[in-house]
């Protein structure tokens, strides 16, 4: 058993070491391409936007590209992203390219060298990459953040996302409407999918426990809804929890990638999920939405949206003052959206 933990362990620090060294030899050879482009074109502004996580923050911030594209017209503007999250930029009209963080260690090497003439970090000093536990692990530093006192504990008292990190990034507070940029041919695909012509779209699950509500309400929703209104529901998300007995649910859960899903939120009449990324994809896409919302962890009360989400011009958020958002009871998110839905009709 020992032996087994002990190859378990040392199995663990290679990889760890692999991925370190990997890191380090990926930087280089981008430097050394950073540095050829610069002596070929040594008039040319590069500007890096990092901001690898997570996609609704990414879905969120994007008004802050188009603020930086203003501010540096001419510049070739990269966005530094983990892999899983870079199809939400490939078509954003600011942004020029997309560079993969392969690990918190390749942003910190990105952020320590020279190779962008500007770099805005919307990250707070709280991602690490740790090698092993006997070593200080790598810490990505945002200077901007230390210096304003915004961290983990106390960031939404600045106020939404876009505000935050537009903080972070050492600009001035934006707070606009965020876009998705989706191309024609997933539009097309989305147009052409066998669906609903008349559904409502629900996201029960985030990849953050405390902001879900509980499974039972939702099937007691869900049910509800098909029962009392015309419109079928569209289960989004990575994998559903569910047991919906019914030909007018349809579970697209695991599906469709994140701009598909975007656009079946777009074509949907209205959006019911708890706070998380496709929230902010609803918010983009002008959908309606109905917003589960509670305590997060020292937060009482917070504000995630920007644009007509944050005015509730396009939204219902729901909230159990004081308390996670788990503690909804059902009369409290089922009463407000079926009495806005009688409206729809």
């Amino acid at each position: 058993m020992k032996t087994l933990k002990n190859i378990k362990i040392w199995s663990n620090r290679i990889q760890k070491i692999w991925d370190a060294v990997s890191t380090f030899t990926i930087f280089q050879i981008q430097k050394s391409n950073f540095k050829l482009q610069k002596l070929s074109n040594p008039r040319q502004e590069r500007v890096g936007i990092l901001l690898a996580e997570q996609f609704g923050d990414i879905v969120a911030c994007e008004p802050i590209g188009r603020e930086i594209r203003r501010r540096h017209p001419n510049a070739v503007i990269y966005w530094i992203v983990r892999s899983p999250f870079q199809e939400v930029l490939i078509s954003n009209p600011a942004i020029d390219k997309i560079l993969i963080e392969k690990n918190v260690l390749h942003s910190v090497l990105i952020q320590k060298s020279s190779i962008f003439d500007n770099l805005y970090n919307l990250h707070l000093s709280n991602r690490t990459f740790k090698l092993f536990n006997r070593f200080q692990p790598f810490r990505l530093i945002n200077p901007v953040a230390d210096h304003l006192g915004i961290n983990i504990e106390n960031y939404f008292n600045f106020g939404n996302i876009l505000e935050v990190f537009s903080l972070l990034g050492g600009l001035e507070k934006i707070n606009e409407a965020p876009k998705i940029y989706i191309p024609e041919t997933v539009k097309h695909k989305i147009e052409t999918l066998k669906k609903p012509s008349k559904y409502i779209v629900v996201h029960c699950h985030s990849n953050y426990p405390p902001k879900d509500w509980q499974i039972h309400h939702w099937e007691h929703l869900i049910n509800n809804l098909i029962e009392y209104f015309d419109y079928e529901v569209v289960e989004i998300g990575l994998k559903s929890n569910l047991t919906i007995h019914s030909d007018h649910y349809h579970n697209f859960c695991g599906k469709f990638s994140l701009l598909e899903t975007a656009e079946i939120i777009r074509h949907a009449a209205a959006f019911i999920g708890i706070d998380s990324g496709p929230a902010h994809f609803a918010n983009a896409v002008d959908t309606f939405g109905f917003i589960l919302l509670g305590k997060l962890n020292t937060f009482d009360g917070y504000m995630p949206y920007s644009g007509k989400y944050e005015t509730q011009e396009n939204a219902q958020l729901i909230i159990k003052k004081g308390q996670p958002c788990s503690q909804l009871t059902f009369e409290e998110v089922w009463l407000p959206i079926s009495e806005r839905l009688k409206t729809f009709q």
